[in-house]
């Protein structure tokens, strides 16, 4: 089943700032983030990088940036009734830039899974990519 990008809508705003948590969240629809998440930054400590905590549980973040050359999207998948014309429509909500990285368990690192897939692009653009 093919799937579409609807990109015509999304922008980049100043307030918005994305998230990445090391889980899923089984819901759709507005939640009181102010109310279940919380974060602070470390300061004074080199490398301590930011504390925050999601229903309780403690997690370890990083502010780290987009790719040079990238741009990163938050989607939402488009009602039924629009998907159902020929595949999965995906609807852009917003363009950043940089997000906050998150861990449960120890500090963001460049061992981490979702940072080396980050590296990956680099990597494959020098591979890929053409003398000019």
């Amino acid at each position: 089943m093919p799937v579409r990008l609807d990109l015509s809508k999304a922008q980049k705003k100043e307030d918005t700032h994305v998230q990445y948590l090391p889980c899923k969240i089984d819901f759709c629809g507005n939640a009181e983030i102010d109310k279940h998440f919380s974060a602070s930054v470390s300061e004074g400590q080199e490398g301590a990088g930011m504390d925050g905590r999601l229903r309780g549980h403690p997690l370890n973040g990083e502010k780290m940036s987009v790719p040079k050359g990238y741009t990163g999207v938050v989607l939402r998948e488009a009602q039924m009734s629009v998907a159902a014309e020929g595949g999965q429509v995906m609807k852009g909500l917003a363009l950043f830039d940089n997000f906050t990285y998150w861990n449960w368990d120890r500090q963001p690192s460049r061992s981490d899974k979702y940072q080396q897939a980050l590296d990956w692009l680099e990597v494959a653009s020098v591979i890929h990519g053409t003398d000019d």
